[in-house]
């Protein structure tokens, strides 16, 4: 797989939306060309495959328990209880695969990439082999991107990097795990105005 010109990183970076949100990523520099899909499959750390696999299980099958009539509500509570105690178990195996040494907090992201400070630049087009945990248990994704600009800020280095090499269903549930963040922030604030608008109104 080539790796892509700046302008093309940037016009990627565009192409889905991003979040101003913070969760730990962690991001290495490697030499090399971009891996092509299939060696980014090979890569993929097995945890992480796990993850993906166990996420998709669930609401398929909630869904299909609405045939059972009486006894769905009871098994769905039991399924649903299990299925936590499996979130939490794999939420405790990729936490193991968070290395502190390469651990960095996004600034944002989305569907195209993401951005986070670092005490050290890096130069645009670098490949970099990214691990993103998400919140709420929403999972994680192993990927490579590439960077596409790296600039000065609060003493820091603010570096944005461009998923280039990302299987399509990570990046679904990236996209998933932002928009679902943005609609919690979009809450938030209109609850806030609600509260605001409480104190302002005359008794």
């Amino acid at each position: 797989m080539n790796e892509l010109t700046v302008q093309q990183l940037a016009d990627a970076y565009q192409d889905y939306f991003s979040v101003e949100h913070c969760i730990s990523i962690n991001a290495k520099a490697i030499g090399g060309a971009l891996p092509d899909k299939t060696a980014l499959t090979a890569a993929i750390p097995p945890a992480f495959l796990l993850a993906s696999d166990a996420g998709g299980l669930n609401p398929s099958a909630l869904r299909s328990l609405h045939r059972l009539g009486d006894l769905a509500e009871e098994l769905a509570n039991y399924l649903q209880q299990q299925a936590r105690k499996i979130d939490m178990l794999l939420h405790y195996v990729l936490r193991q695969q968070d290395d502190a040494a390469q651990r960095f907090v996004t600034q944002s992201y989305g569907g195209s990439g993401c951005c986070y400070l670092a005490d050290n630049p890096l130069q645009p087009l670098q490949i970099v082999e990214l691990k993103l945990f998400l919140d709420n248990n929403d999972g994680a994704v192993f990927c490579y991107g590439q960077v596409l600009s790296c600039e000065p800020q609060a003493e820091k280095w603010q570096i944005k990097v461009v998923f280039a090499c990302i299987r399509d269903e990570d990046r679904e549930l990236i996209v998933r795990a932002s928009l679902h963040q943005q609609s919690k922030l979009l809450k938030q604030q209109a609850e806030q105005k609600a509260g605001q608008r409480q104190h302002t109104t005359p008794g």
